[in-house]
């Protein structure tokens, strides 16, 4: 390899830690202003990509979910969902993500190695392509389970506000059905509007409310929503006040919830230490093995 090219790679990599060591350092707790901001921001449009692209896309995840590895995919069926992404696009995605980065690479290199850049053999570009071909769909995969926590995170946020409103609603003596419906019209977030579509084709059904909070709590996975759907029937069943059930599960709930946010704070600020633990080692190595050469 020349000159040149080593000290292409050196600067890149030092340049992309300090980088990683400083964004993971300058971390700052969001101001209440952002926090509110971020609630009352518009919804995000969810159709499905349309076009060639699309159709490419889920033609390949279909001939890929064929194989023996769709039997793997079933637990992405329900993150997917939180971003508007079904299996077989997200598994599309995936194998020409990997097809891309099997090819980009070595023609990247080839290129430089023209351009007398680099110096390498066959074997290096073979080896970059595959470990590419195989970190990127890792990558892009991480990606999508990350913004599908973030959706989460933010119906939980908006769980805990319509618990907020099903509980002053019902300390004002109104019937459960009824806070649970004029409580799901306080809002207008993702799990506002799927609790009124949910509540509108029961109620053309017949079916309680309560069934609701059931089919919604399946489509996203929100347990503590189950929760309070269970118990409201467990109430109406058994005969007991469901007002005052449901009342003190909504509050239960919401002490969970805060609790769980306490936590994942205290998560999120404990996995800065490695990386600056990390560059300080490096940064230690670099100052003392000169002085070792010289010796």
């Amino acid at each position: 390899m020349s000159t040149i090219g080593l000290l292409t790679i050196c600067s890149l990599a030092f340049v992309g830690g300090v980088w990683l060591a400083t964004t993971g350092w300058r971390q700052r707790r969001p101001s209440l202003e952002r926090a509110v901001h971020r609630l009352r921001r518009p919804a995000e449009g969810r159709t499905p990509p349309s076009g060639a692209a699309g159709g490419v896309t889920r033609r390949v995840g279909t001939a890929a979910l064929a194989t023996r590895a769709g039997a793997r995919t079933g637990a992405w069926t329900q993150p997917l969902r939180l971003i508007g992404r079904s299996v077989d696009e997200h598994v599309g995605i995936l194998v020409l993500s990997s097809l891309t980065a099997l090819v980009v690479p070595t023609a990247l290199l080839v290129v430089l190695q023209q351009l007398g850049v680099v110096s390498i053999g066959v074997w290096v570009p073979a080896g970059v392509s595959l470990l590419a071909a195989v970190l990127v769909p890792m990558a892009v995969h991480s990606d999508a389970l990350s913004r599908s926590a973030a959706v989460r995170t933010d119906l939980r946020h908006q769980l805990g506000a319509y618990l907020d409103m099903v509980t002053m609603l019902l300390a004002g003596n109104s019937g459960y059905e009824g806070a649970l419906e004029q409580a799901a019209r306080a809002g207008d977030g993702l799990l506002f509007r799927q609790l009124r579509r949910r509540m509108r084709e029961v109620s053309a059904t017949g079916r309680s409310l309560v069934d609701a909070l059931a089919l919604v709590a399946a489509d996203f996975g929100l347990v503590e929503l189950e929760q309070v759907a269970a118990t409201a029937s467990l109430s109406a069943a058994e005969g007991a006040p469901v007002a005052r059930s449901l009342s003190a599960k909504c509050a239960t709930l919401r002490s969970t919830l805060a609790a769980d946010e306490e936590a994942q704070a205290r998560i999120r600020n404990d996995k800065v230490t490695p990386p600056l633990v990390g560059m300080a080692l490096l940064f230690m190595a670099l100052i003392i093995y000169p002085a070792l050469g010289l010796g």
